[in-house]
């Protein structure tokens, strides 16, 4: 289990590979790693995402479809989700889950780059995504492009690990990186893994500050935070300006 990669190229193929890995198991892991909070947090992000009825969306490193969901219950029938991941076997999930009708059929899979994005701008309402940000070669790219492909007034939103808040949350979550994931990882696998990285890389992370920040300085405006479960996830939103061209960057967080 690497604990840094030397380029952006070996970080893509590590985590290319560690999805195909747990593909089958995502949604449960999520469960797992967030004690069954996972849905009402996407349900959330959804929401600050302000598309309504009607509105089009696009959810990038989409994994498995639960974001996409939200959002498409948000927008009806009438409305469109776009949802975005690079790796195969995540969407073979996704579409199966689809299928089933455990997703809405106005969700339309497609493979691609959150790096490059395979859109004309201005094209959605809102850009969302879910635990993503943090495994892409370059997390500001990738907002930056969120933020090209958006129309102007269109928000974009992250949902992602932070740092708790409190010094006893602070305690408890290394204790529970440090020591439960790698025990799950050999329950799972015989050996440290996919789940002991990917809980890993949340600490690595930036905090609610850093990351607001990053928004501010891609040009996003009101860029706001909200804490989950004490910090140790958070909602990142910010708007694109409706003048482009002299954008603001003095949004506040709370």
């Amino acid at each position: 289990m690497p604990d840094e990669f030397h380029s952006a190229e070996e970080k893509e193929r590590y985590i290319q590979s560690t999805f195909s890995t747990i593909a089958s198991r995502y949604d449960l892991i999520n469960q797992v790693f967030t004690f069954n909070s996972d849905r009402r947090w996407r349900r959330k992000t959804a929401y600050y995402s302000a598309v309504g009825i009607g509105g089009t969306a696009l959810d990038v490193c989409c994994g498995t479809g639960e974001l996409a969901q939200a959002l498409a219950e948000r927008v009806g029938r009438r409305g469109h989700v776009v949802a975005l991941d690079f790796n195969h076997d995540m969407l073979e999930v996704a579409r199966e889950k689809q299928r089933q009708r455990l997703l809405e059929p106005q969700i339309e899979f497609i493979q691609g780059n959150a790096m490059e994005l395979p859109f004309e701008d201005n094209r959605f309402d809102a850009a969302t995504v879910g635990f993503g940000l943090r495994n892409v070669p370059d997390y500001r790219q990738a907002l930056r492009e969120m933020t090209r492909v958006i129309r102007p007034g269109g928000t974009v939103v992250c949902l992602e690990t932070s740092k708790p808040v409190s010094t006893g949350l602070r305690l408890l979550h290394g204790l529970y990186v440090d020591h439960f994931i790698p025990m799950l990882d050999k329950m799972a696998a015989g050996r440290q893994g996919p789940y002991a990285w990917l809980a890993r890389s949340t600490q690595a992370f930036l905090s609610q500050e850093e990351l607001a920040q990053v928004f501010r300085d891609i040009g996003l405006i009101n860029v706001r935070y909200y804490n989950l479960f004490g910090g140790a996830a958070a909602i990142h939103v910010g708007y694109k300006p409706a003048n482009p061209i002299s954008p603001s960057h003095t949004g506040e967080s709370s």
